[in-house]
């Protein structure tokens, strides 16, 4: 019921007169199911120079020893390369190549492929990530197995398949030569995993890869998982965008990120880009762009939560539970400004739970909090934080207009790379 794609490969295929053609050397495959139907065989037949015959699986009879074929040979077509556009290869597109494990969450090398066989009807159905697989490939299974056996016949080497089942796989490179990518199941399991988890695999592929995968995920997965990646691979991985998602994906990006990265793309790329956002994250990105990037105000980000002083407890709660996804760098802290946007107060949700629902604003407000000017720097906002044991804290102007809001991550963002930075220089 169950083979391995080493084994079949190593049987004779003959035509329906049983005249020998040559071996089975790669398939073609639809991944449109669960596990994979083969729906082509491809022979090969010579050594130096092979010569290809690509065989329709209903053509195909699946023996025990060999494969038998229901054409004559003479009425098959031998080319000197294979290629199949609507169905992946597997020998090229998944045999060798790197592949998420979304079970286990973690990057795998694909050393063989297992088969399920009913009926004459062929399945891909798991993927072999172990070193007995590479033993196998290589022809080395009975010596290694024996040499193993002579010492210990229970070995865990013997006993034990690293075999994963194919819906727990998400390909990486398919049709590689052709610029696309294929997944086998729903992109909602790759989306289970933590961002920080799917930037960290992303770190471990190629380029390509890393581009295709990016690509597959929608708009909001690819904020969170960009937000988690250091600089310069945000620029590789948004020069592989085209315009138009770009610019959805700076949309939603917090306004200190987006500014980062905005301002490491070439500049007719970054004034393009610009000119498609909406009018109020354009301005913020300007604004922000004007300031020193070591500095409080190039740190900071723009988007923060505003109340006012005479709105109630119960006012406030329903405006913060209502604010949108990505529109506030954080829920934990909101501020309090006057009529013309000076900074007044400030206020934690933990607090206003505590609150009646009917107190003013003002009335629970911390009145005067800490805050930095837009000159201050880094080491400055850190001293602050720490002094007063903030989570985010204000950015105000010269006339202690609210400008921005710069939160713990931040900070240690950039302590954790100048400490690798001074690290990698030892």
């Amino acid at each position: 019921m169950f083979t391995f794609f080493t084994e079949i490969v190593k049987r004779d295929v003959v035509d329906r007169r049983g005249r020998y053609i040559g071996h089975p050397y790669d398939f073609t495959a639809s991944f449109d199911e669960s596990y994979p139907r083969i729906t082509s065989l491809i022979i090969a037949r010579g050594t130096i120079k092979k010569i290809f015959y690509r065989v329709p699986w209903k053509d195909v009879y699946m023996g025990r020893e060999r494969f038998q074929i229901k054409v004559p040979l003479d009425q098959l077509g031998p080319s000197n390369v294979y290629e199949e556009k609507k169905h992946a290869t597997l020998r090229r597109g998944i045999l060798d190549q790197q592949v998420v494990d979304t079970f286990n969450r973690k990057i795998v090398r694909v050393n063989d492929l297992h088969f399920l066989c009913v009926d004459n009807d062929l399945r891909l159905a798991h993927v072999d990530i172990g070193f007995r697989g590479l033993v196998r490939r290589l022809g080395w299974e009975k010596f290694i197995d024996g040499f193993i056996g002579f010492f210990g016949r229970h070995a865990d080497y013997l006993t034990n398949e690293s075999l994963i089942s194919w819906k727990y796989v998400q390909p990486l490179s398919i049709q590689e030569s052709t610029g696309t990518i294929k997944l086998s199941v729903e992109i909602d399991q790759l989306k289970e995993i933590p961002p920080s988890d799917v930037s960290s695999m992303l770190m471990e592929i190629d380029p390509y890869q890393r581009a295709a995968l990016f690509k597959t995920l929608d708009v909001q997965s690819q904020v969170d998982i960009i937000t988690e990646l250091e600089l310069k691979w945000q620029k590789d991985l948004v020069e592989e965008l085209d315009k138009k998602t770009a610019a959805e994906l700076f949309e939603r990006m917090p306004a200190d990120e987006a500014t980062d990265l905005i301002q490491a793309l070439p500049k007719r790329d970054a004034e393009s880009i610009l000119s498609m956002l909406s009018t109020k994250k354009a301005r913020e990105i300007t604004e922000l762009m004007e300031h020193e990037s070591d500095s409080a105000g190039g740190l900071m980000t723009t988007e923060f939560i505003s109340l006012r002083e005479n709105m109630t407890v119960n006012e406030a709660i329903d405006l913060i539970k209502n604010v949108e996804i990505g529109k506030a760098e954080t829920i934990y802290t909101s501020y309090v400004l006057d009529e013309v946007g000076r900074l007044v107060g400030s206020v934690t949700y933990r607090s206003l739970l505590m609150e009646p629902v009917e107190e003013k604003i003002g009335e629970v407000m911390q009145t005067k909090p800490p805050s930095v000017g837009v000159e201050d720097s880094v080491k400055e906002v850190a001293f602050e934080m720490d002094k007063y044991n903030l989570f985010a804290m204000p950015v105000v102007g010269e006339e202690d207009e609210l400008e921005g809001i710069i939160t713990i991550d931040d900070v240690l963002h950039v302590a954790v790379e100048a400490a690798w930075g001074k690290r990698g220089g030892l």
